[in-house]
């Protein structure tokens, strides 16, 4: 008597296994095409993007309403919410947030409707939209931050990284983000290859040279000799975190690190004004234009694409040198 149940043939077999293999590498291609769309923005920019979400969808949570698909009027209620206790700077980038939140979830989203782009506009005509700005760290500021700094561990290697990322006007991600590999010492001071960058997302790369500073105190090649020679650093990345005892670590340097360790150094020498990583790139800029360095040079070497852009750096720089008040007479 013949056997009850299902059987399956060996060709029937072999398109099951390829349905599976199919199925198994449309899945690796998705996965895939998820992490090339991640590439698109810098780590920090989706950590800030995740972290905006997830308090949207607690607001919404809180309020028995969809966070996605979010309604506009879900969003111009969260925005009235914000708008007494957030900056202008954070609302925008909570919008940018929902709006990739749920594009990449592949529906509309409600950031584009006309009631949502209403309220933010009076928002920024209420509040004002121009940022707190970080005091730049102008060549005399930079000589006294560093002019303390001893012989110890920690120390060799904060004076490396004010003044390479002074002289190189380097964002602090482009700091942090320097290997070993990346920096070449030849007769005329340091290359530095800069691998990526918020103006270079897809890596092309760029070089720059610093070269040997007058003063040996303040010479950004003497002192990444200095710290290579204390940390014995010879592979992987260039700047490391030390803790307090002096011991380092073999794990990279974060950006935040660099921001505060600015902070505190400025304060330990009694600076007044707001310093933070920002502080180098903007003093490279703003110590450019007062000693009267081409406009076209400052914007090569600091990478900037957009002239205005770059300008807004150097407004201290230029408030006394080309004064017009100064020819009135008074």
């Amino acid at each position: 008597m013949a056997e009850q149940g299902f059987q399956t043939s060996g060709s029937e077999l072999v398109q099951a296994t390829s349905d599976v293999a199919a199925l198994v590498e449309l899945s690796e291609l998705e996965d895939q095409a998820r992490r090339l769309a991640r590439n698109s923005r810098s780590d920090s920019t989706w950590r800030a993007y995740e972290s905006d979400l997830r308090h949207f969808q607690a607001w919404c949570s809180e309020h028995h309403l969809n966070a996605l698909p979010a309604e506009p009027l879900t969003v111009v209620t969260y925005l009235a919410a914000l708008e007494s206790s957030h900056s202008p700077s954070t609302i925008r980038r909570r919008l940018a947030a929902i709006s990739v939140g749920h594009q990449l979830a592949g529906m509309e989203t409600p950031t584009a409707d006309a009631g949502v782009k209403s309220v933010w506009a009076g928002i920024r005509r209420r509040k004002g939209v121009a940022p707190r700005k970080v005091r730049a760290a102008r060549t005399k500021v930079v000589t006294t931050i560093v002019a303390p700094l001893g012989n110890g561990l920690i120390d060799v290697r904060d004076r490396a990284l004010i003044l390479i990322g002074f002289a190189g006007a380097l964002r602090r991600s482009e700091l942090v983000a320097l290997d070993i590999d990346d920096v070449d010492e030849d007769t005329d001071g340091l290359v530095l290859s800069i691998r990526r960058s918020k103006t270079d997302q897809e890596a092309a790369g760029e070089t720059r040279g610093l070269p040997y500073g007058s003063h040996p105190a303040t010479c950004p090649v003497r002192a990444w000799r200095a710290w290579i020679n204390a940390s014995g650093i010879n592979t992987g990345p260039a700047f490391r975190a030390v803790d307090r005892h002096g011991r380092m670590r073999s794990t990279r340097l974060s950006d935040r690190a660099v921001a505060d360790m600015i902070k505190r150094r400025a304060a330990a020498v009694g600076l007044d004004g707001l310093f933070a990583g920002h502080s180098l790139r903007s003093g490279f800029a703003t110590e450019g234009y007062a000693q009267g360095t081409p406009e076209l040079a400052i914007m090569r070497h600091g990478r900037w694409r957009s002239a205005s852009v770059m300008r807004g750096y150097v407004q201290e720089g230029t408030i006394w040198t080309d004064n017009a008040a100064a020819r009135l007479g008074l």
